[in-house]
């Protein structure tokens, strides 16, 4: 991981332009990029523009600079980095369950090297994760207004491509979301002080189904479910319990009283017709009857 506080995107150099002019185009490594200034407030460059992926293209940015010379009239040199970094962001996303800690694995590196010098972006882990921390918040928001959750699946659907950040000359991109333990993240989809608001959608039928069950087991599942999220709630629910133990142990009725009222219902005709097989069901097991009807 980059240490922000210790690494500088770029640094103006010490050495003549000429010098250095020189020392990029002899120099095998990539790495980094060569800015330049003259003294009319023109920037030149020299090195890659570009994602880590692209073979050398030239991007169409407005800052897009011509390579220097060597007898130009340069009065700033300056060494832009130009690696691929790795960090992560903290986030807890809003589940069935409660928050789900997660770490973003991101991905950054400088498109355009010109504009880090123009717009002095000296720590670029900075300007990403803020910028981040924003896409992040528009995104919940607008699952939330489609009706949809949010997961990783979401998360990498829409900023697992390169993000532009034309303003700085960076750019970024999620590579993976997994799950952490502790510490301190960014919550998604919930205020501080409401509970957490929760849509379905296809990549959480596991969820769906748990939910489900937890639906067709009654009262009792679902106390335990709401325990389960809110476990200093212990005795709210052990008070609901006791006024509600018609709900979570339903009275027992007397089968004979429940076959009485069902023989009440009957027909003359039809209660002939059960006495007089439940006769003959007792005369093959050879007990004894009596010759009439019951």
């Amino acid at each position: 991981m980059s240490d922000e506080s210790a690494e500088r995107l770029y640094f103006r150099t010490t050495r003549p332009p000429w010098r250095e002019i020189l020392r990029h185009r002899w120099s095998a490594a990539a790495d980094w990029s060569l800015v330049l200034k003259d003294s009319a407030g023109d920037y030149f460059l020299l090195g890659r523009r570009g994602d880590p992926e692209d073979t050398g293209a030239l991007l169409p940015v407005p800052d897009e600079a011509t390579a220097p010379g060597l007898g130009g009239d340069y009065t700033e040199a300056f060494q832009v980095d130009a690696a691929e970094h790795l960090d992560t962001r903290a986030v807890g996303l809003p589940t069935v369950y409660g928050t789900e800690s997660v770490d973003l694995w991101v991905a950054w590196w400088v498109h355009d090297p010109v504009r880090v010098v123009r717009t002095r972006t000296l720590h670029g882990w900075q300007a990403v994760r803020t910028r981040l921390t924003s896409a992040l918040h528009h995104l919940a928001e607008a699952q939330a207004a489609a009706g949809n959750g949010l997961g990783a699946p979401e998360i990498m659907q829409h900023l697992g491509l390169p993000q532009r950040l034309e303003d700085t000359g960076l750019s970024y991109r999620v590579l993976d979301v997994r799950l952490r333990e502790t510490g301190e993240e960014l919550l998604l989809g919930k205020d501080d002080n409401e509970g957490v608001r929760y849509s379905w959608t296809t990549s959480r039928r596991g969820e769906y189904e748990f939910c489900l069950q937890a639906l067709h087991a009654g009262p009792v599942s679902l106390a335990a479910l709401w325990l389960l999220r809110h476990p200093d709630q212990v005795r709210d629910v052990l008070d609901w319990a006791v006024d509600h133990q018609n709900l979570l142990s339903p009275p027992r009725s007397d089968w004979q009283e429940e076959l009485a009222v069902l023989l009440g219902t009957l027909t003359e005709q039809e209660r002939k017709e059960i006495s007089y097989l439940l006769r003959d069901r007792l005369s093959a097991l050879g007990r004894s009857v009596p010759g009439g009807a019951i």
